[in-house]
Order: C-alpha cells, then sequence, then structure tokens
C-alpha cells in the first residue's frame, strides 16, 4: 500500500524545506512493539525484583521526639550579643540547629546508644548470625550496629523552625521507643561535654598579637610611601607612565621635524645658489597707443553697414553716412601704421627675497628645535628617574599590603571568635536550657508496611526500564523502521510509503499507488520548469529499488502516454528488451521494450554517457539531447553497483530521489549518500520509503 504525500497542483518547488513531523504517540508505540521482546524482559526484571522484596518486608515502627533548639544572645556565635538588637538571627539560627542535627548523627553518640539497648536486642541475630560471627570480632560487629542504627536513624529540621525531629525505626515498637529516648539522652550528654573547653584566653592572646603585627605593618607601608613620595600608588604610577610616554613622543616628534628642517634648508640653498638675480618677463613691439580704437570702431561701423544695406536702397543718406565714415577710420588706421613703437619691460625674480626669507626662518626653526630637543632629554631623564622610583617601591608595597590584608583577616576573625568563646565561656553553665524536648518517643509511634509501596515501585520501575529499553534499543537500531524517523534524520519529505506486500502481482493498492507517486513528481515544477529526469538511488543494492523504476516507467508510457526511458543501473537482471536492434540516443545505447512509448538501456558498453571518463562539458549535452528525445527519463542506480556514473547523474538530473529500505538499510549509509548528492551538485528533492511494515493492531492504528 502506497500513502503518498499530499500534492499542490501549480507547485514551484519541492518541499525540501518542509518541517520533519514531530515525534509522535504512534511513533512511540512503533517503537515499542518492533523492540517488544526487549521491552517486557528489561521490564520484567525490576517487577520480580520488587515483588521478592515486598514479599519478604516487614512492618517497621517509627518512634519520634522533638527537640527545640533556643538560639538567643547566650549562643556564643551570635552576632551582635550584647546589643540591644534581635535576640535571634535567621542565619546564625540555622547553622546553630543544623550543628545540633550533626551532634545527634554523629558516631559517639549512636555508639553510646547502641551500647546501652544492647546490639543484639536492636538488631536481633538472623538464621545465619552464628557462622557470620565466627568470621569477625567483637568491635567489627558493634562498627556494623553503629553503622546500621545510623541508616536507621532520622534526624531533620522542621521547616520555618528552630525544632528537630529525631526519628528511630525498628520491627519492635518498644526497641523503637527505648532507642528514641537513648539517643536523646545521650545527645544531651555529650553536648555537655563538647562545651567545656575554654577558648577565650588563648584566642586573646592570638587578637594581641595580630594586632601588634598590624601595627608595624601599617608603620612600613606608611614609610615606604614617605620615602617614595606616593600618595596614590596606582594613580602616581600611571601618571608617571604617560609623562614618559607623552616625553618620548614629543622627542620623536622633535627629531623627526629637526630632520626634516634640515632636508629643507639644504635644498633651499641648492635652489638659491641656482636662481639668478634678476629675469626677463617680457619683451614686446607695438604700435597701439592706450585707449586706442579704432580697429573696434570699424568693424562696429562695417556691421552697421550690412545691416542698413539690407533695409534701405543703395544711395541712401544712411548708407553714405556710413561709407564716409569707414573711409575716415581706414585712412587713420593706415596713418597709423608708419608710427613705431616699442616697449622692453625686466622684471627682477621674485623667488631669490623668499626663498632667503624661507632660509632664515628654517634656520631659526632648526636653533628653537636643538633647544628643545635638550630640554626634552632632560624632562624625559626626569620622568624614567620617578618611574624606576615607582617600580622599586612596588613589590614592596605589594607585599606589605598583602601582608596587611592577611593580618587583618585574621585580627578579625580572632577577634569575633575570642569574643563569642568568653560569651560561650560565662554561658557554659546554661547550657542544657538551650536544648529542650518537646515531645517524648512514646507519644508519637509509626506503623509503616512497605509491601504496597514496593509492588508500586516496582510497577514503576518497570515501565521506566522498558520505556528506557526500547529507547537505548531504538536509539542503537541504524535502520528505519517508520517514515517518519527516515524523515527527521535525512530532513527530506517523504514522497511515497510502499509496504512489504507491494511488490506482489496483482495488488491493485499498488498500482494506485505508483499513479499517485507519478502524479506527484510530474506535479513537481523546480524553477516553474517540469521534472523531466528522475534519479532513484539507494546506499545499498536492492531488489525494491529496480522494481520501483520499473513500476514508474511503465506508468510514465503506458498511463501517461509519455515517451519514456527506463537506465536501470541497480540490477543484474535486464528490463525485457523487444526483439530488433538497438539505437544510441543522448550517450545511451536504448532499446524498445514490449510496453509502448518505454525505451530501456540495453547496453551499457555502447553507451558513451555511462563512461566515468566521459567529460562532464560532453554529459551535459548528451543529457540535454535525451531531453530532447524522451519526455521522461527514469534513472536507478546504487553506490556498489556504478558509483562514478551514480555521482555523475546526481549533477545532471533534474532530481534525486533517495530509497530507503525499510528495516535495512543503514542510517550512516543513506545519511552518507544524501550528502554525497549535495556534495556532487546535486538537488534531492525527497525520499520513498520500500517494504514498511505494521506493527500495531489495526484499531491501535486507528486511534493513536
Amino acid at each position: 500500500m502506497l500513502m503518498p504525500q499530499a500534492a499542490q497542483t501549480g507547485a514551484t518547488e519541492p518541499a525540501t524545506g518542509s518541517t520533519p513531523p514531530a515525534f509522535t504517540l504512534r511513533d512511540f508505540l512503533i517503537a515499542a512493539f518492533y523492540h517488544i521482546r526487549i521491552v517486557l524482559l528489561a521490564g520484567l526484571i525490576p517487577l520480580v525484583v520488587a515483588l521478592a522484596v515486598a514479599a519478604t518486608s516487614r512492618t517497621e515502627y517509627t518512634a519520634s521526639s522533638l527537640l527545640m533548639v533556643i538560639v538567643s544572645r547566650e549562643v556564643s556565635n551570635a552576632q551582635n550579643v550584647t546589643d540591644t538588637g534581635p535576640a535571634v538571627l535567621s542565619i546564625e539560627g540555622l547553622k546553630q540547629v543544623e550543628s545540633e542535627v550533626q551532634i545527634i548523627e554523629s558516631a559517639d553518640v549512636a555508639r553510646a546508644t547502641v551500647v546501652e539497648i544492647g546490639v543484639d536486642r536492636l538488631f536481633p541475630p538472623g538464621r545465619l548470625a552464628a557462622i557470620t560471627r565466627l568470621f569477625s570480632s567483637d568491635k567489627d560487629l558493634m562498627d556494623k550496629a553503629v553503622e546500621r542504627f545510623q541508616a536507621s536513624l532520622r534526624a531533620s529540621v522542621q521547616s520555618g523552625s528552630n525544632v528537630i525531629k529525631v526519628s528511630f525505626t525498628n520491627p519492635d515498637r518498644d526497641v523503637a521507643i527505648a532507642a528514641a529516648d537513648a539517643l536523646v539522652k545521650n545527645y544531651l550528654a555529650a553536648r555537655r561535654r563538647l562545651f567545656e573547653n575554654p577558648t577565650a584566653k588563648i584566642l586573646m592572646l592570638e587578637v594581641n598579637r595580630f594586632q601588634s603585627d598590624l601595627t608595624a605593618v601599617d608603620r612600613e607601608i606608611e614609610q615606604l610611601k614617605v620615602k617614595a613620595g606616593i600618595i596614590d600608588f596606582a594613580q602616581d604610577a600611571i601618571l608617571a607612565s604617560n609623562q614618559v610616554d607623552s616625553i618620548l613622543q614629543r622627542r620623536r616628534q622633535v627629531a623627526e621635524r629637526e630632520v626634516a628642517v634640515a632636508a629643507q634648508v639644504t635644498e633651499a640653498e641648492k635652489q638659491f645658489a641656482a636662481l639668478p638675480d634678476s629675469v626677463f618677463d617680457f619683451a614686446e613691439k607695438t604700435d597701439a597707443l592706450p585707449g586706442d580704437e579704432d580697429n573696434n570702431t570699424l568693424s562696429k561701423l562695417l556691421l552697421e553697414r550690412d545691416r542698413v544695406a539690407s533695409q534701405y536702397a543703395p544711395g541712401s543718406q544712411l548708407l553714405r553716412d556710413l561709407d564716409r565714415q569707414i573711409a575716415t577710420i581706414r585712412a587713420r588706421i593706415k596713418t597709423r601704421s608708419e608710427r613705431r613703437y616699442s616697449t622692453d619691460r625686466a622684471v627682477r625674480n621674485p623667488q631669490v627675497n623668499y626663498i632667503q626669507n624661507m632660509i632664515l626662518s628654517l634656520k631659526v626653526e632648526q636653533d628653537s628645535l636643538g633647544r628643545q630637543k635638550g630640554e626634552l632629554v632632560q624632562q624625559q631623564r626626569l620622568a624614567e628617574e620617578r618611574l624606576a622610583a615607582l617600580r622599586a617601591a612596588e613589590t614592596p608595597l605589594i607585599e606589605l599590603n598583602r601582608k596587611r590584608d592577611s593580618l587583618g583577616e585574621g585580627f578579625r576573625e580572632y577577634q569575633r571568635r575570642a569574643v563569642a568563646a568568653s560569651i560561650e565561656e560565662a554561658a557554659a553553665q546554661s547550657r542544657q536550657s538551650a536544648v529542650r524536648v518537646v515531645q517524648e518517643a512514646g507519644s508519637a509511634v509509626t506503623k509503616r508496611s512497605l509491601a504496597l509501596p514496593l509492588v508500586a515501585a516496582g510497577l514503576f520501575a518497570a515501565i521506566l526500564f522498558g520505556g528506557a529499553a526500547g529507547a537505548l534499543a531504538s536509539s542503537l537500531r541504524t535502520s528505519f523502521v517508520t517514515p517518519a524517523e527516515a524523515e527527521r534524520a535525512l530532513g527530506l519529505p517523504v514522497l511515497a510509503v510502499f509496504d512489504a506486500e507491494a511488490e506482489r502481482p496483482g495488488n491493485a493498492g499498488t498500482d494506485e499507488a505508483i499513479g499517485s507517486c507519478a502524479t506527484l513528481l510530474l506535479d513537481t515544477r523546480i524553477d516553474d520548469a517540469p521534472l523531466r529526469v528522475l534519479h532513484f538511488l539507494a546506499p545499498d543494492a536492492d531488489d525494491a529499488l529496480p522494481w520501483l523504476a520499473r513500476r514508474l516507467a511503465e506508468e510514465f508510457a503506458a498511463r501517461r502516454q509519455l515517451r519514456t526511458l527506463l537506465i536501470d543501473l541497480s540490477s543484474a537482471a535486464p528490463y525485457p528488451l523487444a526483439a530488433g536492434g538497438g539505437d544510441v540516443r543522448g550517450g545511451i545505447a536504448v532499446t524498445g521494450t514490449p510496453v509502448p512509448l518505454l525505451w530501456a538501456a540495453a547496453d551499457a558498453e555502447r553507451s558513451p554517457l555511462l563512461d566515468f571518463r566521459l567529460p562532464i562539458a560532453e554529459a551535459e549535452l548528451m543529457m540535454a539531447e535525451l531531453r530532447s528525445a524522451f519526455d521522461c527519463v527514469v534513472i536507478s542506480s546504487d553506490l556498489p553497483g556504478a558509483s562514478l556514473v551514480t555521482q555523475r547523474f546526481c549533477q545532471l538530473v533534474d532530481a534525486n530521489i533517495l530509497a530507503v529500505q525499510a528495516e535495512k538499510s543503514r542510517k550512516p549509509a543513506v545519511l552518507r549518500l544524501r550528502d554525497q548528492v549535495a556534495e556532487s551538485g546535486g538537488l534531492t528533492i525527497g525520499l520513498v520509503f520500500l517494504g514498511r511494515r505494521y506493527y500495531l493492531p489495526n484499531w491501535l492504528y486507528r486511534r493513536a
């Protein structure tokens, strides 16, 4: 049966960028049923263990006592104990209560309680006790009893209060009550012993020593700053470093300017020596007098006469006046040619004065630069001496500050502890009143049976273990079971899904499925161009791929009346060919088949397009010839069969389609095939899923 993706008529491109389907409940159920044996085996183990433990579990009694810890000014580690502020600080109070819990759970208190109650009463010997005692000493038995006692003991602080709940669990009710009461009594006795060690005098000696050391270090720091002239070391160091850098930059600028000025002086003197004292700007001879406008007047009169002649008759008075004026002007011009005027003009060279002034200013600047350079050297020496002094004082100042910080921390810590210890010694007599028993153990005894919780836990663990085993098996599985898995792993849409019985002859669903797949491929367009050359390829050799290619080719030829060429590179058995000779079309030796309008590649040796030595340019020309000769070309190949030819077809065809065989195609191989298609420059529009099996019941498929 085929389940094609919904095709949209007029689509412009394949849905290669569609979002892969999310993991659904159906996928989970399919994976569980596929690995049903592993899931059942993994779930059965914790269930059997839980049932066995539930059958051997015993009823236990828990006796609980309540202790209230009073945290007040008398507590030595409370801050501001001599102030008039709050009597209890929340953080210090919590620390005090937690310390009491740790004392209750200590091994000394547990050992004293076990000795008081008795090992055999607390933990009655079992059937094999006589044998185990032969291989262990009394000390080992006591250590194990203390460890078991601590495992049965629970001491916890009640939420939001300073009350401690102490519980002890035992199968015997009376033993549980006696052990809880004995534990509280031994805890109070151990608590009294803990606070009998006075330490205030020792701590005060340390405080005095730290104070004297701090005073000495402060004096050394002050002397060092006065000697080096330091106010703020960080700021002084930055100022000194910036001053040295600024002076160095100014020295470089002065040196550069000095070299430039020297070069300018040399060049100016050289050019000055080559200049003449005077230069002749021009010499001219002319007979023109200032204010002589005869030529201009003659031109104007001639233009005026032409204008008047076009408007008046010949011999008119106005024309005669203009002719008389023109004759007069011409006579003056003729007499002026007899007069000769000549003017000679000499101009002194202006560059001489300019270069002399420039040489003078450059020499003055050169002298000032020399004086400035000497002053900058002196300033740099002073700045470097200041920087060297700061560097010499840096290391001892850092060491002194580090020493002072360390001594300050120690001084503050010892001073705080000394004050707390003195208060602790003053309040040592009232220590017992800081912890009070609120509830006796016999007042609150609870009974608990773990049979039902163990069974429930076993069922829950069975579900978890089974799910984990199924998930682990699914993650380790290298094949695809459902089309959604292939779509999520490859990031490609599923174009068609064929079940395991699709190749059976006479399957009506297969014919409909092949038709739907052909329609989907024919309706798909890339850059407004239909798909004419299709390449089906698989990572491994499989009979399902040649079958799919042949059925699609027959669909295109017989049902769609398209001239179709089938190139089968993945099957050893060729397609049934018609009797008669063949021809070479587009570099492929083709032969007719019993199906009308269907041709098949017959002889690979006579097909130049199937030669891996063929240049890509010639291959593109042959592929163009195939497109003109056939309406549709279906190519099927696999990597083991023709790897180089397959890679070439990936680049030349219109679209590549991956064939994934259910439960056979390995994920790494399919992923590598997809990447090879992309690396060769081919376009992959999707995948077809072959050989799918259905593991869920039909009613569950309808509901999941």
